[in-house]
Protein backbone atom coordinates (compact mmCIF):
# COMPACT_ATOMS: atom_id res chain seq x y z
CA UNK A 1 0.00 0.00 0.00
CA UNK A 2 1.18 3.25 -1.08
CA UNK A 3 2.46 5.14 1.89
CA UNK A 4 0.76 9.10 0.46
CA UNK A 5 -2.05 10.42 2.95
CA UNK A 6 -5.56 10.69 1.59
CA UNK A 7 -7.93 13.24 2.28
CA UNK A 8 -10.97 11.94 4.43
CA UNK A 9 -13.09 12.14 1.20
CA UNK A 10 -10.40 10.14 -0.70
CA UNK A 11 -10.67 7.66 2.26
CA UNK A 12 -14.17 7.46 1.58
CA UNK A 13 -14.21 6.76 -2.18
CA UNK A 14 -11.23 3.90 -1.66
CA UNK A 15 -13.11 2.66 1.14
CA UNK A 16 -16.37 2.60 -1.02
CA UNK A 17 -14.62 0.85 -4.22
CA UNK A 18 -12.97 -1.43 -1.96
CA UNK A 19 -16.10 -2.91 -0.73
CA UNK A 20 -17.74 -2.35 -3.72
CA UNK A 21 -15.73 -5.07 -5.37
CA UNK A 22 -15.50 -6.88 -2.39
CA UNK A 23 -19.76 -7.28 -2.61
CA UNK A 24 -19.68 -7.38 -6.04
CA UNK A 25 -16.70 -8.94 -7.52
CA UNK A 26 -16.21 -6.03 -10.03
CA UNK A 27 -15.53 -2.30 -10.18
CA UNK A 28 -18.25 0.34 -9.69
CA UNK A 29 -19.12 2.74 -12.68
CA UNK A 30 -18.08 6.68 -11.67
CA UNK A 31 -21.87 7.10 -11.52
CA UNK A 32 -21.99 4.48 -8.87
CA UNK A 33 -19.27 5.73 -6.95
CA UNK A 34 -20.40 9.46 -7.05
CA UNK A 35 -24.18 8.29 -5.83
CA UNK A 36 -22.63 5.85 -3.34
CA UNK A 37 -20.19 8.38 -2.07
CA UNK A 38 -22.46 11.24 -2.23
CA UNK A 39 -20.47 13.70 -4.38
CA UNK A 40 -22.09 16.02 -6.18
CA UNK A 41 -20.84 16.08 -9.60
CA UNK A 42 -19.50 13.36 -12.15
CA UNK A 43 -16.37 15.42 -12.73
CA UNK A 44 -15.79 15.86 -8.65
CA UNK A 45 -16.11 11.69 -8.20
CA UNK A 46 -13.59 11.86 -11.58
CA UNK A 47 -10.95 14.68 -9.32
CA UNK A 48 -11.19 11.85 -6.38
CA UNK A 49 -10.40 8.91 -8.84
CA UNK A 50 -7.48 10.65 -9.74
CA UNK A 51 -6.16 11.41 -7.01
CA UNK A 52 -6.15 8.27 -6.21
CA UNK A 53 -4.72 7.08 -9.13
CA UNK A 54 -1.96 9.50 -8.91
CA UNK A 55 -1.46 8.69 -4.91
CA UNK A 56 -1.08 4.69 -6.20
CA UNK A 57 -3.70 3.18 -4.75
CA UNK A 58 -5.78 2.54 -7.18
CA UNK A 59 -5.28 2.16 -11.50
CA UNK A 60 -7.88 2.87 -13.95
CA UNK A 61 -7.88 2.20 -17.65
CA UNK A 62 -8.52 5.18 -19.52
CA UNK A 63 -11.54 5.26 -21.50
CA UNK A 64 -12.87 1.44 -20.19
CA UNK A 65 -15.75 0.93 -17.91
CA UNK A 66 -15.31 -0.90 -14.39
CA UNK A 67 -11.33 -0.63 -14.81
CA UNK A 68 -10.47 0.66 -11.33
CA UNK A 69 -8.23 -2.01 -9.99
CA UNK A 70 -7.15 -1.57 -6.13
CA UNK A 71 -3.25 -2.06 -5.52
Amino acid sequence: MPNYLLTKRQDEVFSFIKDYIGKNNRSPYIREIQEGCGILSYKGAIDKLLALERKGYIKRKLNKHRSIAVK
